[in-house]
């Protein structure tokens, strides 16, 4: 694989004689697993049919994500309009998943979903990655604070 480098150009502030200001803007780059900023878009941001690229595995936070799933591991973000369709797939697996609750503003919610049973079980909160290795266990991969919903 070919390490690129990406630039982070800073925006420019002009200040014209008159006192008024411009700025340029550069337009950036998020990542499209955590949406943290990678810094400048660049060519290879677009493939041959128009379509952005995968670039989880520049972000320092999403690269583990992108090693797992190259080691066979099936990941999810769980988000709160996919719990159900998570739920579902790791039901398919046999294993028992359902609603993590807690109290948000006085009323108990789902947060999330806990996985698995005893002392094996995890608790994914929205925003995270579930993710079921190949040997059959299950990890969290959790969001970076900034990004949570």
């Amino acid at each position: 694989m070919t390490t690129r480098t990406r630039t982070n150009t800073p925006d420019e502030v002009t200040i014209r004689e008159d006192g008024t200001k411009s700025t340029r803007v550069h337009l950036k780059r998020a990542c499209n697993g955590c949406g943290q900023y990678l810094g400048d878009v660049a060519d290879w941001d677009v493939d041959d049919r128009g379509e952005l690229t995968d670039v989880r595995g520049e972000c320092q936070h999403c690269k583990p994500l992108v090693e797992a799933e190259a080691a066979g591991a099936r990941t999810w973000e769980l988000l709160p309009r996919n719990i159900a369709s998570v739920d579902n797939a790791i039901d398919r697996y046999g294993v028992f998943a359902k609603g993590y609750w807690q109290f948000v503003d006085g009323k108990n919610t789902v947060v999330g979903l806990r996985i698995g049973e005893g002392e094996s079980r995890v608790v994914a909160f929205f925003g995270d990655w579930v993710i079921r290795h190949p040997d059959g266990t299950w990890a969290v991969h959790s969001a970076p604070k900034a990004v949570q919903p």
